[in-house]
C-alpha cells in the first residue's frame, strides 16, 4: 500500500497503529462471504456440507489479499475525509 495518495497526496497512515481495528472489518467481510455463501450452497442448492467445506477452506486463502486491501480502505475511509479541493 503506498504511504501517500499519488493523486492528492492524502497520508494514508495517519497514526502508527491505524489500521490496527481494520482487522476486525476484515473479520466481518468474511463472516459475511461464509455466511452468504453457506446460504446459497447449502441451504438454496442443497450441496453436502462437507463439500462446502472443503471448496470454502481454498477460497478463504486465495481471497484474503482481497478482504485485507478491502478492509483497510474501508477503515481508511471510515475516518480519512477526502479533500475535495484538490480533486
Amino acid at each position: 500500500m503506498h504511504s501517500h495518495c499519488p493523486h492528492c497526496g492524502e497520508n494514508f497512515t495517519p497514526e502508527p497503529g491505524f489500521y490496527w481495528a481494520s482487522m476486525f472489518v476484515s473479520y466481518a467481510f468474511y463472516t459475511i462471504y461464509c455466511l452468504l455463501t453457506f446460504f446459497i450452497f447449502v441451504q438454496w442448492l442443497q450441496i453436502d456440507l462437507d463439500y462446502y467445506l472443503i471448496g470454502l477452506v481454498p477460497t478463504l486463502i486465495l481471497l484474503t489479499p482481497f478482504f485485507f486491501r478491502v478492509a483497510r480502505r474501508t477503515w481508511l475511509t471510515l475516518f480519512v475525509a477526502p479533500n475535495p479541493k484538490v480533486a
